[in-house]
């Protein structure tokens, strides 16, 4: 074996080991029941407002399993608004195949629900006429973002980050923290997620107080979180350097009010079946819902659709 190869083998050994994880266990169809049925009687009512979702993403950028965006925008898509014309896949979940129990079923999607798709950044048209942007993808934020965000949220509008949306690039910013109220982060790690949820919140209704994920965590906020300008929903205990014993909660979800506007941030979401945890999607989707000014319970009839879970 040449030297050359050995150590082209070693870094991949080493790559393979970093990000090496194992889809988690699939949970209890039960157990998710008993936590939608408490917000049963909070769902919102017949009478519903139209709301405009932009879904935006970019090339995919990692391995297996990891950063898909585009099967993201497509499949969420379906899963929001249903099949549309002249499309005849019935799949919304990200990793692996369908559920047998879901096949020959198509995705009914929401009432009064409308998606449209954006590559890196929501057009001036499509700022202008969504009531909710959610980003899943690296986003390089420059003066003219910066710019399109502080409108679209003194408007009134609603924004959400997933995963490397809220890994901010270049680097961590303060003008993004005075906006979504964390700047970006500076450590990562791939495993488990013992998250610690704040149940008192409405959008956290019915869940444990503990929720355990196989994703990748950043922190720690960067710069440090304003005292007051974000409401915490779920953290999980992360050592602020890798020579250190002790651990400090960290926050994983969080949402903020901006002016009119309403911002979700979310961590996880770097595995595909991440999106396929109905956990998860309870807190994404009550998310998207909540800052879209809506009923937090609204997306909860999706939570189950196509979710990897034991019957």
């Amino acid at each position: 074996m040449s030297k050359l190869f050995k150590t082209t083998f070693a870094v991949l050994a080493i790559a393979a080991t970093v990000n090496a994880a194992n889809a988690p266990e699939p949970r209890s169809v039960e157990e998710l029941n008993a936590v939608l049925a408490k917000a049963a009687k909070s769902a919102p009512a017949d009478s519903l407002k139209e709301i405009n979702i932009v879904l935006v993403a970019d090339k995919k950028d990692h391995g297996l399993n990891e950063h898909d965006y585009p099967l993201w925008q497509e499949r969420w898509g379906r899963l929001l608004e249903g099949n549309q014309a002249g499309k005849s896949e019935t799949q919304v979940n990200l990793y692996g195949k369908a559920p047998a129990d879901n096949d020959d079923k198509a995705p009914t999607g929401l009432p009064k629900i409308n998606v449209l798709q954006a590559q890196q950044w929501p057009t001036e048209e499509q700022w202008k006429s969504a009531n909710l942007v959610v980003v899943f993808c690296y986003i390089s934020w420059n003066d003219q973002k910066f710019r399109d965000l502080e409108t679209y949220l003194s408007c009134g509008g609603g924004f959400v980050m997933i995963h490397s949306a809220t890994w901010t690039k270049p680097s961590p910013s303060s003008r993004l923290a005075a906006l979504t109220g964390v700047g970006g982060f500076t450590q990562w790690r791939h495993g488990q997620l013992d998250l610690k949820i704040n149940t008192n919140h409405p959008i956290c209704l019915g869940l444990p107080e503990r929720i355990v994920l196989t994703d990748e965590p950043y922190w720690p906020p960067s710069p440090p979180i304003n005292p007051g300008s974000i409401q915490i929903l779920a953290t999980s205990n992360e050592k602020l350097s890798k020579d250190s014993d002790s651990t400090t909660p960290q926050p994983m979800f969080w949402i903020r009010e901006q002016g009119k506007g309403r911002v979700f941030g979310c961590v996880p979401g770097h595995y595909t079946w991440t999106f396929d945890d109905p956990f998860f999607r309870i807190l994404l989707l009550r998310g998207m819902a909540w800052v879209a000014g809506e009923s937090p319970y609204r997306f909860d009839s999706l939570v189950l659709q196509g979710a990897r879970v034991k019957r």
